[in-house]
């Protein structure tokens, strides 16, 4: 017998109730500096056994700030995809703390300084801001108050569940549209279950030596409805969507939340997914860029599907993928500097405004992923650094050796020094710096 979405969520949520008892799953996981070395940046963790919640402290840090500069950045972007026809659009995963019920939030015991509203508060200001910009962005965290908020994120994974990712469809869909999310819902008629080990069940048995238990969730059963047109073979080609996106979208490299199949049936298109795992802010966006998608028209819409651990804050990360946009255009060359990097700063002596300059692309040989440190010191002697990322998560084809950074309303007039370094990279690499306006 199907069972609508409502209900399985309902059954889901009363099968999480617990005994009032409280207590971690050990001790451990709340002492940083005795968690695995891989682990201390995001820990210390907070945990209860009864409700069966890990939080690390990593999520409870507020990266949501907007500044002026984030919002031209935001703008220059949208422009760009503009200029080729192209709808951006955002589904940013709100915070996962949010989601947490009162008695978790209570029995893990978070820090005194750690104010849940005052993150809320940002994440949403975040969102109106992307909004603003000319960027539709529905703010997810307000599902946090709904019935369906324990539903949304797993309670031992950092990933939202399959019903998650229905309701961030649904809402940026009803943002897109002016539609209803309620209706968009109430389409699905065939859930399943989904079963999910858990990352930060990974971390507790790592730490405390035992596994807790997996989590069973409602998975969405997606049926694209028929029309008229398509059952005598002559249906209307559907719209297509890019969804370019991290491992909420790629989670075990095969989209095992749905996501893809989601935005496909709430919004009655084609959606083809470009999200890689562990790409980042930049990884995934970049890789789609260079796939000449943009230029050829292929799609109508991109989805950009952000994690609340990589929010769209992160300047740097923006002028790598304005930079990477503006490169897709019609550029002129206007110099080529040339000179051997590596782990160490090299500095290169060279006067140039940055009005004049729209855009800097440094090839680095056979390097095609990791960090590189771009710094650009102004005749002042003030300096702005930047560091670009390159994730070998994204396939072989669309890997490039080239690094771009957008200067657009970069915050300096006149250069007179640019540094550069692999800071890990043992070798070192000929580099060729080339300026385009």
């Amino acid at each position: 017998m199907n069972r609508t979405l409502t209900h399985l969520i309902l059954a889901a949520t009363m099968a999480y109730a617990a005994p009032a008892s409280a207590a971690p799953f050990c001790a451990d996981l709340g002492i940083q500096d005795q968690l695995p070395k891989k682990y201390q940046k995001r820990g210390p963790f907070y945990s209860d056994v009864s409700t069966g919640w890990i939080i690390g402290h990593d999520q409870l840090k507020d990266k949501y700030a907007v500044t002026d500069e984030t919002t031209a950045m935001w703008q220059n972007i949208k422009a760009e995809f503009d200029k080729h026809g192209v709808e951006l659009v955002v589904m940013a995963a709100p915070p996962r703390p949010l989601f947490a019920s009162d008695e978790a939030i209570d029995a893990m015991g978070l820090p005194n300084d750690v104010d849940l509203s005052e993150i809320k508060t940002g994440f949403s200001a975040y969102i109106a801001a992307l909004n603003s910009a000319g960027i539709t962005a529905p703010d997810l965290s307000v599902i946090a108050d709904s019935p369906t908020a324990e539903e949304f994120y797993f309670a031992r994974d950092t990933h939202w569940t399959p019903t998650g990712a229905a309701l961030s469809a649904a809402h940026l869909n009803a943002a897109m549209r002016n539609g209803s999310v309620q209706d968009s819902v109430a389409r699905i008629n065939a859930t399943a279950t989904y079963e999910e080990k858990g990352s930060l069940a990974g971390v507790v048995k790592e730490v405390c030596g035992t596994r807790p238990t997996i989590e069973t969730a409602s998975a969405p059963q997606y049926a694209q409805e028929g029309s008229a047109q398509s059952l005598l073979g002559d249906a209307p080609v559907k719209d297509k969507i890019a969804l370019v996106g991290t491992s909420f979208s790629d989670r075990y490299q095969r989209d095992a939340y749905q996501v893809a199949d989601a935005l496909a049936f709430m919004m009655d298109a084609s959606v083809d997914n470009f999200s890689a795992t562990g790409g980042g802010l930049v990884g995934s966006m970049e890789a789609f860029i260079r796939t000449g998608a943009l230029k050829n028209g292929s799609y109508k819409t991109v989805v950009w599907e952000t994690p609340y651990s990589a929010p769209l804050t992160y300047v740097d990360g923006l002028r790598q993928i304005l930079g990477a946009l503006q490169m897709t255009g019609e550029q002129a060359q206007v110099g080529t500097l040339e000179a051997n990097i590596g782990k160490d700063w090299v500095g290169l002596d060279h006067s140039f405004l940055v009005s004049d300059v729209r855009s800097l692309e440094i090839e680095t040989g056979d390097i095609n992923s990791g960090q590189l440190i771009v710094e650009l010191v102004n005749v002042d002697g003030g300096k702005i650094r930047t560091k670009l990322v390159k994730t070998d998560r994204v396939s072989a084809e669309l890997r490039s050796n080239k690094w771009t950074i957008s200067l657009s309303g970069m915050p300096a007039d006149q250069i007179a020094r640019i540094k550069l370094r692999l800071p890990k990279e043992s070798k070192q690499v000929v580099a060729k710096i080339h300026f385009f306006n």
